[in-house]
């Protein structure tokens, strides 16, 4: 019962597990006002986060081979992630330009297959805890205005 309270005082001041320290986002959007593309817009936004902490490897085995204390400077990471996304509308008039509508295609996480993420470790090293990771998501959406 001490192997937590002995961890969390040599953790103090250190960053916290499941934690990224640095993450930025950046989004972007044009729309044509000319020519044969003058109805659309086409945007992407990129997502970017810090590796963060998912555990703590052990300290050596005791006498018995059981390892009852985390070592607070040997941190397990996951590494650091990039999503992207991307987005396309159009609008377009009808019935006698009384009725506007627009026509919205967004994909959201365009590089993603689906997978188990590793959230937890084990003292040896070996995975634990996972989390779902989506793969890759197409929205489309429409909206009208009378």
């Amino acid at each position: 019962m001490v192997a937590p309270y002995k961890l969390a005082s040599s953790n103090n001041g250190k960053p916290r597990s499941q934690v990224r320290e640095w993450r930025w986002n950046a989004i972007t959007n044009y729309t044509f006002t000319e020519g044969r593309l003058k109805a659309l817009s086409v945007g992407g936004a990129l997502r970017w986060l810090d590796k963060g902490g998912i555990g703590f490897l052990g300290k050596p085995p005791e006498a018995d081979g059981v390892i009852r204390e985390l070592d607070g400077s040997k941190p397990v990471f996951d590494k650091a992630r990039l999503a992207v996304d991307l987005s396309a509308t159009y609008r377009l008039r009808f019935v006698r330009d009384r009725v506007r509508a627009r026509v919205q295609l967004n994909v959201r996480n365009v590089q993603e297959d689906g997978r188990l993420q590793a959230v937890g470790v084990n003292p040896n090293g070996t995975r634990f805890a996972y989390r779902i990771i989506d793969p890759r998501q197409f929205i489309l959406s429409t909206t009208f205005d009378l």
